[in-house]
């Protein structure tokens, strides 16, 4: 790929949705695969760390002001740096935490399909991670209807044939 795709984007009614055209690049890879998410605050300088771990200057949106560029989850698929005849594939996520989203739901879902898509997940933070992250990493189990919400979004991704 020369460039990242959107996974999952939102709706305008708030819903999270996979986008067709990721899924096909996704059934196209007949190698294994090595799937890297990134997860944190907004503004934190995650879609900055992708770029880097693809080995590219640009790839990922980068925002140059306060307000968050990335939303939902974008895709990368580059070969693996060390792993011959592999795929690396590098999921980019939305910024936890902006309170101008409204709905804190929408982070928890981000999360949680990170979380479940992701072979590796990098919690990117600002300094040392403290008692307020470990409780909001807490949060996605304290949430039944989010592992509903999961369940619904990979059914929809395996009725593609993905083994993510």
């Amino acid at each position: 790929m020369d460039k990242p795709v959107c996974l999952i984007d939102s709706t305008s009614d708030g819903k999270l949705c996979v986008q067709e055209s990721a899924v096909q690049i996704l059934q196209k890879i007949e190698q294994p695969v090595v799937v890297v998410s990134v997860v944190g605050l907004y503004r934190t300088g995650k879609s900055y760390l992708m770029n880097r771990l693809a080995g590219k200057q640009t790839g990922f949106a980068l925002g140059s002001t306060i307000e968050s560029k990335t939303k939902g989850i974008w895709m990368w698929c580059v070969p693996h740096p060390t792993k011959n005849e592999t795929t690396l594939v590098l999921l980019d996520t939305e910024g936890l935490g902006d309170v101008d989203k409204g709905d804190p739901k929408h982070d928890t879902n981000i999360f949680c399909l990170a979380v479940l898509l992701s072979s590796t997940l990098v919690y990117n933070s600002r300094g040392t991670i403290d008692n307020r992250a470990v409780e909001e990493l807490q949060y996605p189990s304290d949430n039944p209807h989010t592992f509903t919400i999961i369940y619904i979004y990979f059914t929809n991704l395996f009725k593609y044939n993905i083994s993510l």
